[in-house]
């Protein structure tokens, strides 16, 4: 009978043991998925997820929002209030450019690179996101950028006439909020700058590792004194009229001179895509390259 108490005792001693091990463990595991996170992994554990094709999203997963909120970032309830954002799952953070598309008398190009750069998040990469946002609301506006490749324009005009050119978006969204109509303008860029690997402010952008083009830089291994916001030519290249109705629909801008500018011996750094006014209210979303589908596309027309 004695033998029989003292296994029972020890079975009820193991029990206790596992349990507060359990308990110990999860509270270890609740600190390292909220406050504890951001030091339990070390910079290159962030970098390599995001270097092999993977980046985090908080917002499909169960991790606490505001522990991916960018380092050394101002996040008051004003950007809150701003950043009602969609956000994707894992994904692949870039894709292979496409090649272009030619005929007798015209060419397609596709964006090589393309983002989007955050007044509100001055820090934060766009650049494997699946949208480029253009939107005006004051302290927090959003510009695109979008950019070409030099090799493919020289081949496709090698031996041919430029006749025109157009940049072609595809408005994927539309917030509803344009009034009577606002222009939309593109001015050509005058810095050359890095699209990056960050999407929707937070993981790729936390340990600050990307150097990818942000609202106060083309990027990090670059001056950035100069650009705060991007640096463009004061000269608006085109303007389109963007309505409430514009949504899932494909809008152009004529930038025949800025190619024959190219062509004639100025750099190619692709183009800013901004509100006219952007003190008004108003959101796009454009479908970036990412999305592999009505991808950003130069057209050029032949003589």
């Amino acid at each position: 009978m004695k033998q029989i108490t003292t296994v029972d005792h020890s079975g009820k001693q193991l029990l206790s043991m596992m349990v507060v091990a359990g308990v110990i463990f999860s509270g270890m595991t609740f600190f390292m998925l909220s406050e504890g996170f951001a030091t339990t992994l070390s910079e290159n554990d962030f970098k390599t997820l995001c270097d092999t094709g993977l980046c985090f999203d908080p917002t499909t997963a169960m991790f606490p929002t505001g522990v991916f909120i960018q380092q050394s970032q101002n996040f008051d309830s004003q950007i809150m209030n701003q950043n009602s954002e969609s956000f994707s799952a894992f994904r692949a953070v870039k894709t292979s450019v496409m090649d272009f598309d030619l005929t007798d008398s015209s060419a397609i190009l596709y964006s090589v690179k393309d983002s989007f750069v955050r007044e509100g998040l001055q820090t934060s990469n766009e650049g494997s996101n699946d949208v480029l946002r253009v939107m005006g609301t004051g302290p927090t506006n959003n510009r695109a950028l979008i950019g070409f490749d030099d090799s493919q324009i020289g081949t496709v005009l090698e031996n041919r006439s430029l006749e025109s050119a157009k940049l072609k978006i595809f408005v994927v969204d539309n917030d509803g909020k344009w009034q009577e109509g606002q222009s939309v303008i593109i001015r050509s860029l005058t810095e050359n700058w890095e699209e990056g690997i960050g999407a929707n402010a937070p993981f790729a952008n936390f340990v600050g590792t990307q150097k990818g083009v942000t609202w106060d830089c083309s990027s990090k291994d670059n001056d950035c004194t100069n650009w705060d916001g991007g640096s463009f030519m004061a000269t608006v290249t085109d303007s389109v009229v963007i309505s409430n109705e514009m949504s899932g629909k494909w809008i152009e801008f004529d930038v025949t001179k800025d190619i024959e500018a190219y062509l004639n011996g100025a750099p190619n750094y692709g183009w800013i895509i901004m509100k006219n006014d952007e003190d008004a209210s108003g959101r796009i979303n454009i479908a970036a390259r990412e999305t592999q589908t009505n991808t950003p596309q130069l057209e050029l027309i032949f003589t």
